[in-house]
């Protein structure tokens, strides 16, 4: 008998004499290299769709950039991006998305590229000069439908009609909207109060703390520690709220500081011995990125009449 146990590999059942044996035989995936680019005119995801990019892959476009732009609020006509990516086929069928090997978001005029590199515990995206991509904390600590309230010194609370710092920026989503950790560290505080309902309170390092306030639920207890994007609660209505959203602070040396504006600690960059094999990876990768969707400098360079690379696009 023979079954598919999954995508790569197939199970087959034998019986010799009263007993089964088993074994597997592996079946050939063909990884094909696909190129997409798009304008974006109303929608990063209308623009991906024009693109024949999938929702998933969409999303992880967005995750690579997330951590530099606002996906949310941040986008503008005209912004534009392109990737380099692998779809998965076996026996002439095509099964699924495969990997991002590099991308490049321009936004507002300004150039983000990233490119796929295993530094030997897993692989993770990079800028061209050796920066990960991903920074030592989330921009915004879940998926969001709005900002419903800005951080401001003096906001008129909308429940007791007082004029009070509001110390945070609140996302409004529906309730049970997963709340992830914004970075590593440990849950100092997990609790309730009449104002704050179901909070978190999360220590990164000696001198950050964030903050996460009127979950429905809490996922994790005081002295946990936890992981950058692990789901610590939900999102919800309870304390002081007029409907369900995530009130999040981020406070730095005991003052509050804006989470949407604040300088995000960079994560360790590659180390110098694999800069050599990263540019050796990325350089032709990043060269089809400029035929696909030049920056805005290789695009001013260019239209000048001059060529800042040298490369083929100029």
């Amino acid at each position: 008998m023979r079954a598919e146990l999954d995508e790569a590999a197939w199970l087959f059942v034998e019986r010799q004499g009263d007993l089964l044996s088993s074994r597997t035989e592996p079946r050939h995936l063909e990884r094909r290299i696909v190129e997409a680019s798009g304008v974006i005119t109303t929608s990063l995801y209308h623009a991906a769709r024009q693109a024949g990019l999938s929702d998933n892959m969409t999303m992880r476009l967005a995750t690579i950039f997330g951590w530099d732009i606002d996906f949310a609020l941040d986008i503008r006509t005209g912004d534009h991006f392109a990737l380099i990516y692998e779809e998965v086929w076996r026996d002439g069928e095509r099964l699924r998305d495969g990997d991002i090997l590099a991308a490049r978001f321009v936004n507002r005029g300004d150039s983000f590229e990233a490119v796929r590199f295993d530094a030997g515990n897993g692989a993770d995206y990079f800028a061209p000069d050796g920066r990960p991509m991903r920074k030592a904390f989330l921009r915004t600590p879940l998926n969001f439908s709005r900002v419903s309230s800005n951080f401001n010194p003096r906001r008129l609370h909308p429940v007791t009609r007082r004029v009070r710092p509001h110390n945070g920026t609140d996302y409004a989503a529906p309730t049970g909207t997963p709340v992830w950790a914004a970075g590593d560290g440990k849950v100092v505080e997990a609790g309730y109060t009449a104002t704050n309902g179901n909070y978190v309170f999360i220590q990164h390092g000696n001198s950050i703390v964030t903050r996460y306030l009127h979950l429905s639920r809490k996922h994790v207890k005081r002295g946990e520690r936890v992981r950058q994007g692990q789901t610590i609660g939900r999102v919800g209505a309870t304390g002081l709220a007029t409907g369900p959203h995530l009130h999040y602070e981020f406070v730095v040396n005991g003052v509050h500081r804006n989470p949407r504006t604040i300088d995000l600690p960079p994560a360790d960059p590659l180390p110098g011995d694999l800069l050599d094999e990263f540019g050796r990876l990325g350089r032709p990768l990043l060269a089809r990125l400029d035929s696909l969707a030049p920056s805005d400098r290789l695009l001013a360079a260019t239209l000048s009449g001059g060529c800042e690379t040298g490369g083929q696009s100029c």
